[in-house]
């Protein structure tokens, strides 16, 4: 399996315009997690799917809790710091051509939006599903007209109710572009969720695609 900066990847090859998506898993999951999600939501999408360098509960996580559950702020902005590492070294190689859509569940969907809030250009939007903010008081950078797609659980037990609404409001004050929905589920994919994942990526980038083909 490849690996680059320290993370190990799956990838598929970029074959035409589209951003690639950069996928994300939850805590003690690894790289296969997010493909097949990524297959049916986006169907024919260039993608990567990281394995998170922090060996966690039997699989891998993106970075660490505390023992109560609560983030370990330290290990996420170190951890943050390596994503965007891995970012820059493959545009450097070409393996990816351009910025990625951040696509991330549970614990890929908080570093995500660590990055975000970090290095806003380095992504050319986000799908964020089981969110949860990564730093409540974060002096926001400017991300006008980011997309951004958040999905919550309406009976998620690992969630306030107000999580997702947090991760949105520091969002769209900074300017982006934000859809959210909240499904009749907990943690897991409500299986209407692919299809809205579909439809706001043909929303928000079948445009971009559009304007970049050949004339």
């Amino acid at each position: 399996m490849p690996e680059l900066q320290g993370f190990h990847y799956l990838a598929t090859p970029a074959t035409d315009h589209r951003p690639p998506l950069l996928l994300l898993h939850g805590s003690s999951r690894d790289e296969t997690e997010m493909p097949p999600l990524a297959d049916t939501a986006a169907p024919g999408w260039p993608y990567l799917s990281l394995r998170g360098g922090v060996p966690w509960e039997g699989g891998y996580a993106f970075f660490r809790r505390n023992a109560d559950r609560t983030l370990d702020r330290d290990d996420l902005a170190l951890q943050t710091e390596r994503l965007r590492d891995f970012i820059s070294a493959a545009f450097e190689t070409g393996i990816i051509p351009r910025p990625p859509i951040l696509f991330g569940f549970s614990n890929g969907s908080i570093i995500a939006a660590s990055l975000l809030i970090r290095d806003p250009a380095c992504a050319a939007g986000a799908v964020l599903i089981r969110p949860l903010s990564p730093d409540v008081d974060a002096l926001m950078p400017e991300m006008r007209d980011k997309p951004i797609l958040i999905l919550a659980g309406e009976n998620d037990d690992r969630r306030a109710p107000e999580d997702a609404h947090h991760v949105a409001a520091q969002f769209r004050a900074a300017g982006a572009d934000i859809a959210s929905h909240t499904s009749p589920t907990g943690h897991d994919l409500h299986p209407r969720e692919p299809a809205i994942i579909a439809a706001w990526l043909a929303q928000a980038f079948f445009p971009l695609v559009a304007e970049n083909q050949p004339r």
